[in-house]
């Protein structure tokens, strides 16, 4: 009876020593997934409110009726006023966030984008008003440190934002100028470096 105690805690000690043994540590997350993962949570909150807004219904007229004995309205006659300039403004409307088509119906031209920030970026390329097709489209790219990326676009004007990635990060943009791409005949060389999306 003696003997067996011991062999018995001799099992039970080397049981929990091994249940609490050394197993491999779980890895860390880098900068960059953190980054990563935050740009594309920022892309799904902006593609579901585009697609949760309400679209305007205007209301049914109502007819009131005019009380009796009373004289209708005279018209007075209005000076004409000149017409209204459009300050330039380097932010999408609000139906400008909306995903592009596969097949969009207006035209289509050619753009190079070079990425020279020293970093690997999210670019966010996206119209400033809808083209004659009333389409209207941000486009969305992730380009490598040094990356050329070709692609076309719908013809029109345009804004950039790009998220740069490393331990700080930086935000480029093209501020309150709009890179206009609307000759088909011309490929469009757009440079993105830590500060400025700008024409090449």
């Amino acid at each position: 009876m003696k003997r067996k105690i011991p062999i018995t805690i001799s099992i039970l000690a080397i049981l929990v020593l091994s249940a609490c043994g050394g197993g491999d540590a779980t890895p860390e997350i880098s900068a960059e997934d953190i980054a990563a993962t935050a740009v594309a949570q920022a892309w799904l909150v902006m593609t579901q409110t585009a697609a949760a807004a309400p679209t305007a219904t205007p209301l049914p007229p109502t007819a009131t009726p005019l009380p009796l004995n009373t004289l209708p309205p005279t018209l007075a006659l209005l000076p004409t006023l000149p017409a209204a300039t459009i300050a330039v403004v380097g932010s999408p409307t609000p139906d400008c966030v909306l995903i592009p088509e596969p097949e969009p119906k207006g035209a289509q031209v050619n753009v190079e984008f070079y990425n020279e920030s020293g970093d690997s970026l999210n670019l966010s390329f996206g119209m400033n008003s809808p083209n004659d097709k009333n389409e209207c489209y941000a486009y969305s790219f992730t380009l490598g440190s040094g990356d050329v990326f070709a692609t076309r676009v719908l013809a029109g004007c345009y804004y950039g934002w790009a998220w740069i990635g490393g331990s700080d990060g930086s935000i480029a943009k093209t501020g309150d100028k709009l890179l206009c791409v609307t000759d088909a005949n011309v490929v469009y060389k757009v440079a993105i470096t830590s500060e400025r999306v700008d024409f090449k």
